[in-house]
């Protein structure tokens, strides 16, 4: 298999309280604002019917990685393959995570449920649509009759 490198632009940045990697849960429990480049200001428009969005984030200061690692760090639970995991330290130093919207306010989101670390370079963000995005819409789309409701 022959990959070619691939670079990505970020297009915003992760303003939060966490310069270090902390409690997950408190980490999610607390507020972010993406501030998005303003050239894709345009871009926001429509987002602010959406309760939910995926925020993917580079995982800027992650160090390398191990195939095989103990899920959230727990060495009591047993090594697995690192792609079964949400290990931070991966081949593509990734983040994915399904955020609420609390305000936008011109090229600022504000956002609860974001693990991401502050000046993590935002990727992209997608609306988060229950018809395409949950286990009960994938199943939902194989049924010929079935349209997805807007919004």
């Amino acid at each position: 298999m022959n990959l070619e490198p691939t670079t990505f632009t970020p297009i915003g940045v992760v303003h939060c309280a966490f310069g270090e990697p902390s409690d997950p849960k408190t980490m999610r429990n607390s507020l972010s604002t993406l501030e998005i480049d303003e050239k894709y200001q345009d871009a926001l428009e429509g987002i602010e019917k959406f309760r939910h969005i995926f925020v993917i984030y580079q995982i800027h200061r992650a160090l390398g990685y191990d195939l095989r690692v103990h899920p959230m760090g727990d060495e009591s639970i047993p090594k697995r393959g690192l792609f079964a995991t949400r290990t931070p330290r991966r081949p593509n130093p990734i983040g994915l995570t399904v955020v609420e919207v609390l305000n936008i306010e011109g090229n600022k989101i504000t956002v609860t449920g974001l693990d991401a670390l502050d000046d993590s370079p935002v990727l992209d963000i997608k609306p988060y649509e229950e018809h395409f995005d949950s286990p009960k819409g994938v199943e939902a789309e194989k049924d010929p009759d079935y349209r997805p409701q807007e919004g």
